[in-house]
Parts: C-alpha cells; sequence; structure tokens
C-alpha cells in the first residue's frame, strides 16, 4: 500500500475563517494559522494561485513556518490551463501589457509574453518550497470546454516539455476525456503526467470517478457531491463544492483511497468542499477512517 496524505484546497478559505474552526487567538495570525493546520494535516493544496501568481517572499513565509515534511500542492495560474485571466490579479508591469486592464480576459486575449512571463515568475516563486522538499504536486485543472482534441493533447506534451522535473497531476473536468479514456490513460503515462481522480456529483457535465493512477503518484480531489450547485452561476466559487460528505460517503471515499494506494507509491487525497468546515471536517474524517492520526511533528509544533 502506498503513503496516503489528506488535507485542503486552502487553509485561508475566506467562510472557513468565519466559521470557527481556527480558535480566535489563531484566525488573524498567519503564521499561527498555518501551524495550527499543521497541526491536523501533513499536506495542502493552495488554491490562491489560481487566481494570481505566487510570490517568492510568501512562499518563503510558507516553507519557514511549517514543519520539515510538510507539503504545499500548488494550483496552477489560470492562464497555465486556458481559463484566462483577471487583469487586475496580474503586477503592473505586466497589466500594461494586455489590451485591457481590467475585467476577466479569455486566454485568446491574452498576449503570449505575459503568459511567457507568468510562467518564469510562477517557477521563481516556488523556489522556497522546492528547496525545502515542500513542494508536492502542480495541479493543472482544464476547463470543462477542453475537449480530448488534437490541440488539446499537444497542449499536454508542452506542459510535460514546460514542467520537466515537477510533479504535475491533470484534471479534467469535461467527461468527453473519459469516453476515450483508454487514449488518455496512455499519453498521461507516456509524458509522465498524474492523472487527478475526481469525486464529483452525479451530474451529466461532471467527469466519472476513474480510480486509475498514470504516475507513480495518484491524487484523489473531492468536490462534493452537490447536483445542484455544479453548473452555477456562482456568487462565489466556493458556491459551487457547498457539500458536507455522510460517514457513508467517507468511507466510500476511504475505499477509493485504498483502491489507489494499491496502485500507487503515494496518494494525495485533497478536499476542495471549501464551505465553512466542510473540507476540514471531511478530511479528518476520512484520516479516522484510515487510521491516520495527527502528523508526526503535531505534538512539537507550539
Amino acid at each position: 500500500m502506498g503513503e496516503i496524505r489528506v488535507g485542503t484546497a486552502s487553509w485561508t478559505d475566506e467562510t472557513l475563517l468565519a466559521s470557527g474552526w481556527y480558535p480566535p487567538e489563531v484566525r488573524h495570525h498567519p503564521e499561527r494559522r498555518l501551524r495550527y493546520y499543521a497541526q491536523h494535516f501533513d499536506a495542502v493544496e493552495v488554491d490562491s494561485t489560481f487566481y494570481a501568481l505566487p510570490r517568492l517572499e510568501v512562499a518563503a513565509k510558507w516553507a519557514e513556518r511549517t514543519p520539515a515534511g510538510f507539503l504545499f500542492h500548488v494550483k496552477a495560474f489560470s492562464a497555465f490551463t486556458g481559463h484566462g485571466l483577471e487583469a487586475q490579479a496580474l503586477p503592473q508591469d505586466l497589466r500594461a501589457l494586455l489590451p485591457r486592464r481590467e475585467g476577466h480576459l479569455p486566454q485568446r486575449e491574452v498576449p503570449r509574453e505575459v503568459v511567457e512571463e507568468a510562467w518564469r515568475r510562477f517557477f521563481a516563486a516556488l523556489k522556497p518550497l522546492e528547496t525545502l522538499g515542500k513542494l508536492g504536486y502542480l495541479h493543472f485543472g482544464l476547463p470543462p470546454w477542453t475537449e480530448p482534441k488534437p490541440r488539446s493533447f499537444a497542449y499536454l506534451e508542452g506542459l510535460a516539455e514546460r514542467t520537466r522535473g515537477y510533479l504535475v497531476a491533470v484534471e479534467f473536468r469535461n467527461p468527453r476525456w473519459y469516453a476515450a479514456w483508454g487514449f488518455v490513460r496512455r499519453e498521461l503515462r507516456r509524458l509522465g503526467l498524474a492523472h487527478v481522480s475526481v469525486d464529483a456529483p452525479p451530474h451529466p457535465e461532471a467527469p466519472p470517478r476513474v480510480l486509475e493512477s498514470t504516475h507513480p503518484v495518484a491524487v484523489l480531489r473531492c468536490h462534493g457531491r452537490n447536483a445542484e450547485t455544479w453548473k452555477g452561476p456562482h456568487g462565489k466559487a466556493y458556491e459551487r463544492f457547498n457539500w458536507r460528505y455522510t460517514e457513508e460517503e467517507l468511507q466510500d471515499l476511504a475505499q477509493a483511497a485504498r483502491t489507489l494506494a494499491e496502485r500507487a507509491e503515494a496518494v494525495y487525497v485533497t478536499f476542495n468542499n471549501n464551505y465553512g468546515t466542510q473540507g476540514v471536517e471531511a478530511a479528518l474524517g476520512l484520516k479516522r477512517l484510515l487510521g491516520l492520526g495527527p502528523p508526526s511533528w503535531a505534538a512539537a509544533l507550539p
């Protein structure tokens, strides 16, 4: 059985901060907050890097504030996955190169030189995590409109080349990728990309749960099972994943994690149902069912 690590997709979601899960003396202090999270989990996915480029000084603080062995999985910036970007999220020098300096720009309107420089800064900002061995997977979630067409496979080829040396996990949101799964699986294996198994609602536009790994590391991302909110529209991103997993559903996820662990050297389970305490409670519940206690360093943390 491979090692299983469980965590959540963000430790700073606004509804989590307002939920009361963090003690009052911790909630408003970034260092204490991250240390409190690390008392319960040994990995976390950084959600903010999808919306804005990470900064070197911030990543250095993450690395400094966590114990040796803690892992940060990092979501790829939106302009790397075909989602486009929010102009105001870019640094001023890059925003000056955009055709419009406010609002959302679809991918086709983002200048190539902006994307290239964004890649350079993204990798540079991850160096503190790399240096201390705290960088887990880079998560590339393809948009639901991305289908398994030749240009999409060309994108995966280019992604594998650009990210050589990193652990890259690819998540498909369009179920058509699984209609061609035999070919898709072979391509992911050939390119050295990890497949993200998805736990999602029973919805015609949601991907099925396919518990297959294409890399020594497997990833299971749990979005909740709220079919009513999967499609949207949403005022806030977290509204889509508003779901509290039941004990029976967590038992199902525990078996899914064990299945992946039989086929991979390591399994990373990430709960993306970040609405209030739903993600942390599900992650703690899954750890209990898997017999995973607090991280080994928990007792030593202040």
